[in-house]
């Protein structure tokens, strides 16, 4: 369990669950009224009490929304997470609590489990998505723990990576920008495609610009997507640098600015992504 989460068996108010995960309590409300996301069964006219189960679920909720899903999408995300048995967010839970625990051989086992039973996208939207940015707010009230997502980082990692390739000429070729480090979400699109059969070369994190360009000469791909994390690694020199080549262009991340050079596509999620790549 995170620190400060109730024990099985103990409830809060929403006051507390509130100030725990950190949103406003009208934000509590909201969901219970609009998604169903709350209490199981509150009294009427009694204040409403929450359950650790409870806590799991709005905890998942807010997660999800922080990555980029509309509110609607993340409900129903864990309705049907309920549907298919186990306590919602179990996974995410021990994940997180391996991480912390610097248990990243758990961690790795954890996240080959879920790719067995739920393949890529699910696994990636579901669990490592959350965990990542669970960590990342781990981060700014402790920033001396960034062993955590080094953990965490590294069994993710490596779990993609065993994901079986196709064989055969590359097809997408994926990059991040000359100064982007950060390349897990490239990693989870890789082993994507891969389940689908479709072939990808992965050129990685910091690519410099001539080298992409050089990369696609040779290769020849029909598609390459470049991955930029924040606005100041967007180089619009790395899309530039392949105007000339018969490739199709798409940015993908949160970095990029919503204008860009025409002629370029850009991906929000890992499913538009995948939709763009395999039509």
């Amino acid at each position: 369990m995170q620190r400060g989460e109730p024990e099985p068996g103990t409830v809060w108010t929403a006051g507390q669950v509130a100030r725990h995960l950190k949103i406003a309590e009208s934000t509590l409300r909201a969901w219970h009224r609009r998604y169903g996301v709350g209490p199981d069964n509150p009294q009427p006219g009694r204040y409403r009490r929450y359950t650790a189960d409870d806590v799991i679920r709005l905890r998942r909720m807010r997660d999800l929304i922080d990555t980029g899903m509309l509110p609607s999408e993340a409900a129903r995300s864990i309705d049907t997470e309920a549907r298919h048995g186990g306590s919602p967010g179990e996974d995410l839970a021990e994940t997180l609590a391996a991480a912390r625990a610097l248990d990243s051989a758990r961690c790795l086992r954890l996240v080959e489990q879920a790719l067995r039973r739920q393949g890529v996208v699910e696994t990636w939207e579901r669990l490592c998505r959350p965990a990542l940015v669970t960590i990342d707010a781990d981060q700014r009230d402790d920033p001396d723990c960034v062993d955590t997502e080094h953990a965490l980082s590294w069994a993710i990692s490596a779990a993609l990576h065993r994901v079986p390739h196709p064989v055969g000429a590359p097809v997408v070729l994926l990059a991040c920008t000359s100064t982007e480090q950060h390349c897990l979400a490239l990693e989870a699109l890789a082993a994507a495609l891969a389940e689908r059969g479709r072939p990808a070369r992965m050129l990685g994190a910091a690519t410099p610009t001539q080298s992409l360009a050089r990369a696609v000469e040779s290769s020849r791909p029909a598609d390459v997507v470049l991955w930029s994390q924040r606005p100041d690694t967007a180089h619009l020199d790395a899309i530039r640098s392949l105007r000339h080549h018969p490739v199709r262009r798409i940015t993908a991340g949160p970095g990029w600015p919503s204008r860009r050079p025409s002629g370029t596509e850009h991906v929000a999620s890992l499913n538009e992504a995948l939709t763009a790549l395999t039509r």
